[in-house]
């Protein structure tokens, strides 16, 4: 069963007011002091193990100093790396049952979910982000989603200039962009199964009683990202050019582009299947070189 608040007699009891949260921006502590209550986890699978390197490129260039540990979902596939840590999880039996497997073995309280087709493209607002996880932990946040939605609900409630209350009846309660979840919230919410589409889409109801947060501009973001290099399982243009300025190779390099024709889609995936298949032979049980990107 999901955490719930305790009950209070006045709503706005219930939501922590602005100048609070302005408040908190005041002394914060720095990001290092809650390293032991935070750990970034990295949903993903072998399938998408041509990610891993460009991934760990870019976070090494934007978040060279992160002091939280790094785990990476794996299947069996294994790592050679000094900043991410894999978390083997055997055959995929698929999203949600993997992750609920990998968020078994971390002992931090709260993780920020990232996904390995997330690539940093700006260096990491470590102070903001640390004010952000004070907040999160003083007012007892079961999610904060750095990553704001396109368009904000009318009852949206701003707490500052940088973030606000997503409403009890919003259907993006349950987010999956990179968002600080508290560990047992996101545990009680997964359903062996379901995608991460299907989490989204359906998880907002179970967690309509918990406090929810968001960013009001991705602009604001304190953690500056692309969302997605991987669209319906092709690259897409935009992460192609991110990796080319900054002259990394993506390899192995069996997926293709993505098209924004359907029939080409499918034909890609298609053969991207059985390339994946070769891909995967040909590494064996030769650890991937997370730290040599074009190794």
């Amino acid at each position: 069963m999901l955490l719930r608040r305790k009950p209070s007699r006045r709503r706005s009891k219930e939501i922590p007011c602005a100048a609070n949260a302005a408040a908190g921006r005041i002394a914060m502590p720095e990001l290092k002091a809650f390293a032991s209550s935070v750990a970034i986890v990295v949903s993903s699978c072998d399938a998408f193990f041509d990610a891993w390197r460009p991934f760990a490129f870019f976070f090494r260039k934007h978040w060279s100093d992160c002091p939280f540990p790094v785990y990476l979902i794996v299947n069996r596939l294994r790592l050679s790396s000094t900043i991410v840590q894999p978390i083997p999880v055997g055959p995929d039996r698929g999203w949600a049952s993997n992750m609920a497997s990998a968020l078994a073995t971390i002992a931090q309280p709260y993780i920020i979910y990232f996904q390995e087709d997330y690539f940093l493209n700006g260096d990491v607002k470590s102070e903001q982000l640390a004010g952000d996880i004070a907040y999160a932990f003083e007012n007892d946040v079961a999610s904060f989603c750095f990553y704001a939605r396109s368009h904000l609900e009318p009852n949206f409630q701003p707490l500052n200039d940088r973030f606000g209350v997503v409403p009890l009846d919003s259907d993006g309660r349950a987010r999956l962009q990179v968002t600080l979840w508290k560990k047992e919230v996101l545990q009680a919410a997964l359903r062996p199964g379901e995608s991460a589409w299907n989490m989204e889409a359906r998880a907002s109801e179970r967690t309509r009683d918990l406090l929810a947060l968001s960013y009001l501009q991705r602009r604001d973001a304190p953690i500056p990202y692309l969302m997605s290099a991987i669209v319906r399982g092709l690259w897409t243009p935009q992460a192609i050019s991110l990796c080319e300025q900054t002259g990394l190779a993506i390899q192995p390099r069996f997926r293709s582009d993505h098209s924004e024709v359907a029939w080409q889609r499918r034909f890609r995936r298609g053969l991207d299947r059985v390339k994946l298949a070769l891909a995967l032979a040909k590494q064996g049980q030769q650890p991937i070189d997370l730290d040599s990107p074009s190794r």
